[in-house]
């Protein structure tokens, strides 16, 4: 981790802090519209992962990730934050989580997934799907994640983020997830003892595209969650690809600052 510089911001001052992680091959300007919304209500923070954005130096590897979170959590100086994740965030605060999880009173996982088979399997896979070049691998990868109602120059802008990059660093941390999914996607989960939220529209199909969920549909990721959670609750929102906090900002930031509120309430309670 040396030379890191984490690129973060922070606005508003209502507690609980919320702290919001980005997905793969993104950066923190992705949750503005959520910022927006909600950084009236609470204190609102970002950050670039380690490889991505405006943060320069550290790995490339969820731990690096997850001690990247921790760092700017305690540089914000309070007593509980809510880590918000989008996508590999998801993984990502489970990670921070693990790691050090003091002052963390909430998880809302934002359009993940959980996919756990054989590990061999799982790194052969993800070996094959990125041997014919990361740029390739990202533009499919990326351009699956739209509805019919993205516009084509957010998808444009997306993908293009996304391929110029440092795609060395882009194909080890991608390597490195999914083989932390082999030791640490279900043990995070079973470990919670905090309130959990999961704010979820899409899913994959058997082509491993993103496809909007039907109504009353379940996936993997909320299974595991009300299985093993005592605190949790899902939201699943219409009309929307996998960008949730651009494709439906309001309804998103409804669900979390209903969330926040009530850990808001329940810690007072305590």
């Amino acid at each position: 981790m040396s030379d890191l510089r984490i690129h973060s911001a922070s606005v508003g001052k209502t507690p609980p802090a919320l702290l919001f992680v980005h997905g793969f091959c993104c950066d923190g300007s992705d949750w503005q519209p959520l910022i927006d919304r909600l950084s009236q209500h609470y204190q609102c923070a970002t950050l670039d992962l380690p490889g991505h954005g405006r943060t320069t130096g550290g790995g490339s590897t969820m731990a690096d990730a997850g001690h990247a979170v921790t760092e700017v959590k305690r540089s914000l100086g309070v007593s509980s934050v809510i880590l918000i994740g989008h996508s590999l965030g998801t993984k990502i605060i489970r990670e921070a989580h693990r790691q050090d999880p003091d002052s963390i009173a909430g998880l809302i996982l934002v359009d993940g997934s959980l996919y756990v088979s054989d590990r061999e399997t799982m790194l052969a896979n993800a070996h094959a799907a990125v041997a014919g070049g990361m740029a390739p691998f990202l533009t499919g990868l990326f351009g699956r994640m739209f509805d019919e109602t993205t516009p084509e120059e957010t998808k444009s802008f997306l993908i293009n983020r996304a391929i110029n990059r440092d795609l060395d660093c882009a194909r080890a941390l991608f390597l490195d997830s999914v083989d932390w999914d082999t030791s640490y996607a279900r043990p995070t989960i079973e470990a919670l003892t905090i309130p959990t939220m999961v704010i979820q529209a899409t899913t994959f199909d058997s082509q491993f595209r993103w496809r909007p969920l039907r109504p009353g549909e379940s996936t993997g990721l909320i299974d595991a969650m009300r299985a093993h959670v005592q605190d949790f609750e899902a939201v699943l929102l219409p009309d929307c690809g996998h960008f949730v906090m651009t494709d439906q900002p309001d309804l998103a930031a409804k669900a979390i600052r209903g969330f926040a509120s009530r850990v808001a309430a329940r810690q007072s309670d305590h």
